[in-house]
C-alpha cells in the first residue's frame, strides 16, 4: 500500500524515472523509523490432529501408486470473500478485528498430477442469475457457474 501511494506521489510531482524509489528498502526503513509492524487481526483459530493427517497421507500414497500420474486428479475449492475487510494491517499497535461480510463465492480448480490437463475454473454463488451476468448466461461468458443457498460445494454439484 505504501509503494502504491509513493508511485502516485511520484507521478503527481513529476519525479523522473531514474530518481524514483524502486527498491523495497525504503519501506522497511520507513516502517522501522515510525515503529510500524504488520499485525494479524485475531479471529477464529483451529487445530489439526497431525498424527491423523500423516496416517491418511500414507493411505493416499498407496492409492495413488495404483494409477498413472495422468489419471490422478486433484480438485481444490476455495472460498472467496470479496467484501471481507483485510485481516492484516500496518500499524504501530495491535488492532481489533472488524465484523466480516458473509458474502461468499466458492471457486473450484482441478487438474491432473502432471499438469497436462487443466479444467476451467468454476464458481458457486448464492444467486441464480447474478446481476453482473446481465442477460447472458455464465456459459456465454466462458465459465461454469452453479448456485445454492450457501454457495458451498455439494455432492450434487460435485457429481455434475
Amino acid at each position: 500500500m505504501l509503494i502504491v501511494k509513493c508511485e502516485k506521489f511520484e507521478n503527481a510531482l513529476g519525479v523522473p524515472e531514474n530518481e524514483r524509489l524502486t527498491s523495497g528498502g525504503w519501506v522497511q526503513n520507513f516502517c522501522h523509523t515510525y515503529g510500524l509492524k504488520e499485525f494479524r487481526r485475531h479471529g477464529e483459530a483451529g487445530s489439526v490432529n497431525l498424527e491423523a493427517v500423516e496416517r491418511e497421507r500414507e493411505r493416499m500414497r498407496k492409492v495413488y501408486m495404483e494409477y498413472a500420474p495422468e489419471d490422478n486428479l486433484n480438485f481444490d475449492e476455495s472460498g472467496l470473500f470479496g467484501f471481507a475487510p483485510p485481516n492484516r494491517g500496518i500499524t504501530s499497535k495491535q488492532m481489533s478485528g472488524k465484523k466480516s461480510s458473509k458474502f461468499r463465492v466458492t471457486v473450484g480448480f482441478m487438474c491432473n498430477a502432471t499438469g497436462t490437463e487443466k479444467w476451467p475454473i468454476f464458481y458457486i454463488g448464492k444467486s441464480k442469475q447474478p446481476r453482473c451476468f446481465g442477460k447472458k448466461s455464465p456459459v456465454d461468458r466462458g465459465f461454469w457457474y452453479r448456485n445454492n443457498k450457501t454457495a458451498w460445494m455439494t455432492s450434487t454439484i460435485f457429481e455434475e
